[in-house]
This record gives structure tokens, C-alpha cells and sequence, in this order.
């Protein structure tokens, strides 16, 4: 069974993922029904709220998380909008090859809004980040499977077995040379345990996600911090501030409105 699913990795559209590597466990305790309000937020996936592939339904969703929907409204918000809630990631790409030029004379910060949507790996606003490659991983981690069938769960479901290293550039490989030329050689299936936690990058585990990278930044978007402090917003908190949900929409040129 596992060998077939190895093959449904993911496309370029947002993902769904859990925020703790627990989840599957609690899952399968029973606690989305015992503690749901806490699991809806932190395992969404396990949970069922979002599906692996997924994305806000309405152009509306960044304003309402703005409004603190996501927190008063979850049943609705966390399904119907997962992106401008955080529990939805869309994988970024600079959509202009001058970007890096454009990053390197100032313009993530003086021409903020156009950059962040634009160029938001150039402008730091997603990171490169270990993430599992399949929806099931959860599931098969509370079955064991990290311990039973390593050599494949090591490799698909890197992140919630949790042996994907990464350092504070993201997730990258620790000998970029090295890395590619064992990837070359087939290390990354014959040798996962070792290749995985030093060349996480050669062996297509990074992606290069728009998220929130602190947990108060839901709090702080509802206290007008993404106007008051937007050079420090829009970088900590692009999904609060509504830049994901703008990325995932295909970016381009912002109003004030869309924050």
C-alpha cells in the first residue's frame, strides 16, 4: 500500500499540515472529538478540517481573519478559508527573474507590498521548510510505520517522523556538493536515515512555503500590527496579513484593501 501512495506527492498548490508532529497520535486517541477546538488549529490535517491540497474559497477570507474570524468562527473559517487562517500553505516562487536584483537595491522594503507578493522568496517572506510528502503520513506514523517501514516513511513522511534536520537558513543540505553527488547515486533511497537528516534538499524534502513564523501573529494582525508594523508584519506574519492568501491568488500589484 505504501509503495503505491510514494508515488502521490505533492503538486504546486497550498498544503494542508499538521503543527505537531504528535498529531497522528492524538488523532487516533480521539482527541478531534474530545478537545476540538485545539485540534481544529493545531492538527488540522489529522483532524480532517483541511484536506492535504488545499486553499481559501473566497477572496474575502484574508479580510475576515483579519476580523478575528478564525478564531470566533472556526468551524466555518478553518475550512472554507485555510490559507488566511494559517493551517493552509501555498509554495512560493519569484514570479519575475529581476527579483533578486530588485531585492538586493532595497525594494523589499521600498516597494514592500508589490515585492512581498512578487518576490517573496528574494524578500525572505516563505521559508524553505522539511515537509512530509503525503497526507497520510500522520495515520501511518500512529501505526508505527517510522519503526516498521523506514525506508520509506524516512523518505515521504520525513517531517512527522521527525528526522529532517534543518538549520536557521531552512531546510537545506549540509554539504550542498557532497549531497548532490550522493543524490546522483541513489543515497537517498539506500541510505535514508543518513541522507535525510544532512541532505534534506538534494533529497526533495524542502519546500518553499508562505506561513506565519510566529504563533501570536493571528493575535497581533487583529490589533492592527500588519498597518502599524508592517516592515516586521509582513515578514514574520504574511498569513495573517493576508500576503499568502494574496500569493496563492497569483500576487501582483496590492491596495491597501487586500491587507
Amino acid at each position: 500500500m505504501l509503495a503505491v501512495a510514494a508515488a502521490a506527492v505533492l503538486g504546486l498548490s497550498g498544503v494542508c499540515t499538521d503543527r505537531d508532529i504528535s498529531c497522528g497520535h492524538w488523532a487516533a486517541d480521539g482527541h478531534c472529538v474530545s478537545n476540538a477546538e485545539a485540534m481544529m488549529h493545531s492538527c488540522p490535517l489529522s483532524c480532517g478540517v483541511c484536506k492535504y491540497n488545499c486553499s481559501d474559497s473566497s477572496p474575502d477570507c484574508a479580510g475576515w481573519a483579519r476580523l478575528g474570524e478564525c478564531i470566533s468562527n472556526p468551524k466555518f473559517m478553518l475550512r472554507s478559508c485555510p490559507t488566511a487562517c494559517g493551517i493552509c500553505h501555498p509554495e512560493c516562487v519569484d514570479s519575475d527573474e529581476r527579483c533578486p536584483g530588485f531585492a538586493h537595491l532595497g525594494e523589499c522594503t521600498n516597494n514592500m507590498e508589490w515585492m512581498m507578493r512578487t518576490c517573496p522568496v528574494s524578500c525572505k517572506v516563505c521559508v524553505s521548510q522539511c515537509k512530509d510528502a503525503h497526507h497520510e503520513c500522520g495515520r501511518w506514523v500512529a501505526a508505527d510505520e517510522c519503526s516498521t517501514n523506514p525506508g520509506f516513511m524516512l523518505h515521504a513522511c520525513a517531517e512527522s517522523c521527525g528526522v529532517c534536520s534543518t538549520s536557521l537558513n531552512g531546510c537545506v543540505d549540509q554539504n550542498s556538493t557532497a549531497c548532490k553527488s550522493w543524490e546522483r547515486s541513489g543515497e537517498c533511497r539506500s541510505n535514508p536515515k543518513f541522507m535525510i537528516k544532512h541532505c534534506a534538499a538534494s533529497c526533495g524534502l524542502c519546500r518553499t512555503l508562505c506561513r506565519d513564523q510566529e504563533d501570536a501573529c493571528g493575535t497581533w494582525a487583529q490589533e492592527d500590527e500588519c498597518e502599524t508594523n508592517r516592515e516586521v508584519m509582513l515578514l514574520k506574519c504574511p498569513a495573517s496579513c493576508g500576503v499568502c492568501s494574496s500569493i496563492e491568488h497569483g500576487g501582483g500589484e496590492a491596495t491597501k484593501d487586500e491587507l
